[in-house]
This record gives structure tokens, C-alpha cells and sequence, in this order.
């Protein structure tokens, strides 16, 4: 999946969730997914759209290969990081010496359903610019490709990464290349 810049993903005029947005030729977007809670939250923070991107689990849940996520993981460039900083409390995030901002805080959550991140498992992926660079654009949104996803998911390989990974396997059976790279 060699490409450069982000690539914006047609979609559909039917509505609900039809299959309409098709990723890496197989997997449609549910477009009806992203108007909903976390996102729209999302969107309500008016960070700057093309300087983020959306990893986690999200990039599955939009392509229904996974059935919900309790929070939203954004990956910053330098001018949302800034921007996000206020919003929330600073704190060392979980994998690495990478730093988040938890904003829309519920109390069951130390960090918030949506997290700002400054770097996204950087010996995995480096730099955030490239990420943003390489995401696929969806409805206005930057999410983490399906690659990189499988890559992170991967690499972690806690029981939830494992069961999301298998999912995959089961959409893809002919074992796309980029499994595992």
C-alpha cells in the first residue's frame, strides 16, 4: 500500500449504512458510525481536522470489523497538540515517552473517552506527520490505515488486539500482504 498523501475515500449518496465507501477495495465505511457520540464530540472540539489522526480501534469500527468503542485515541500534529493541551490534564500515556491530554472526561475514566496523543507507538510508526500524511480521509476525518492498525494491534497483542486482529483474518482470508509488516 504505497501511496502518498492522504487519500480522501468516495462514498456512497445512499444513506444509513449501506456499503458505499470501500477501503482497500473490500471493507466499506459505515458512514452512519461517524455521526454519532465520540465523533461528534470529536468534531465539536474544532481541532484543525488535517492535522490529526485517528487510531485505536476506530479505524475498525467505522469499517465494521469491530462493534463499538468507548473512546477515541487522536494522534496530534504540533498545531492540534497545542490546541488540545488546555483542554484537558497532561499525562505520560501508557506505551512509551508519549504524552496525552484526556478531554471530554467522564469520572469512570482517568483520561476521557477522547484522548489526545502527541506520538503514536513511535518505534513502531516515528514521526506523526507521516501518519497524518498516510491516513485515509473519511467524511472530513483522518483515520489510522488499516495497515497500521493491524501493525499496532499486532505488536501489542493483548487479548482485545488478538480478537480484533482475528476478525480481520476472517474478512480477509486470502491473508493480504500487509499482515505483519
Amino acid at each position: 500500500m504505497n501511496r502518498t498523501g492522504p487519500r480522501e475515500l468516495l462514498h456512497s449518496t445512499t444513506s444509513g449504512d449501506a456499503p458505499g465507501t470501500i477501503v482497500d477495495s473490500r471493507c466499506p465505511v459505515l458512514h452512519k458510525r461517524l455521526n454519532t457520540g465520540l465523533f461528534k464530540d470529536l468534531k465539536g472540539l474544532a481541532l484543525p481536522a488535517d492535522d490529526f489522526v485517528i487510531a485505536g480501534s476506530a479505524p475498525l469500527y467505522i469499517r465494521d470489523l469491530r462493534d463499538e468503542v468507548s473512546d477515541l485515541d487522536v494522534v496530534a500534529g504540533e498545531r492540534c497538540w497545542r490546541q488540545a493541551q488546555p483542554l484537558g490534564s497532561l499525562q505520560p500515556a501508557p506505551y512509551g515517552d508519549v504524552l496525552s491530554v484526556g478531554v471530554v472526561e467522564r469520572k469512570a475514566r482517568p483520561v476521557g473517552p477522547i484522548e489526545v496523543l502527541n506520538a503514536w507507538f513511535p518505534p513502531l510508526f516515528g514521526n506523526v506527520a507521516q501518519l497524518i500524511e498516510n491516513a485515509e480521509v473519511v467524511d472530513g476525518l483522518r483515520f489510522l490505515t488499516l495497515q497500521d492498525t493491524y501493525r499496532w494491534k499486532e505488536r501489542l497483542g493483548r487479548e482485545k488486539d488478538r480478537d480484533d486482529l482475528s476478525r480481520v483474518r476472517r474478512k480477509f482470508p486470502e491473508a493480504p500482504l500487509w499482515w505483519g509488516n
